[in-house]
């Protein structure tokens, strides 16, 4: 397990302490939080958060949790201080494997090494072209990144020959989400089982801070 450096940090939750998250979240009715707020993110009857698709582009978001998870992205960040990676979209783009059109996010290393097309589905944000090695085709509907509803800290989500499981939420002193950490698996067919492939920490209004390989 990699060493998060967490940033801006008041309260760590993870799977040994996450009855802090439904205490924080639930403890009485808050008015006049900000769209990041854990009170407008976890709910209360279901003990699960929403985890906003902006999180992982680094854009700003208004709160609302009914918009389309395919929004305008025109970003950069840097991963591990030093991966210069851009995102921009949504473009239309055409699967010379299906040849069915999608709308995707294009997700670029600023040196020209990496082209990568993601788009959104039921379970977050998968990854579904990779330049790398002659190019790589994936299905629509794999998760390379948690969003949407139903995600709880320490519980795997399966999502079509891949897995994720959010293993560390950050707040700030006013209990806005700053942060979250999560494991990354994909199917290995050879070996018929997930393999834990990297460990990623994604913070607010920036993008992907960290990623871990495995």
């Amino acid at each position: 397990m990699p060493s998060f450096a967490w940033f801006n940090s008041n309260i760590i939750i993870t799977n040994d302490n996450k009855t802090e998250l439904h205490k924080i979240s639930c403890k009485e009715k808050q008015q006049d939080k900000s769209s990041w707020n854990i009170v407008n993110l976890y709910n209360c009857e279901t003990k699960t958060m929403f985890i906003p698709y902006q999180l992982w582009s680094g854009q700003a978001w208004n709160g609302d949790k009914n918009a389309s998870c395919m929004h305008k992205a025109n970003t950069s960040f840097y991963v591990n201080g030093k991966s210069g990676t851009t995102i921009k979209g949504p473009k239309q783009w055409i699967n010379p494997k299906t040849e069915k059109e999608l709308e995707v996010w294009h997700r670029d290393k600023m040196n020209g090494s990496k082209q990568q097309y993601f788009s959104c589905n039921a379970k977050g944000i998968g990854r579904v072209y990779d330049s790398r090695n002659g190019g790589r085709y994936y299905k629509h509907g794999r998760c390379k990144f948690p969003a949407g509803f139903g995600w709880e800290i320490g519980k795997q989500r399966k999502c079509k020959e891949t897995a994720i499981e959010i293993i560390k939420i950050e707040l700030n002193s006013d209990n806005d989400l700053s942060a979250i950490g999560f494991e990354w698996w994909y199917k290995s067919r050879k070996r018929d089982k997930y393999i834990h492939d990297h460990t990623y920490r994604y913070e607010v209004g920036y993008g992907s801070r960290n990623a871990w390989k495995q």
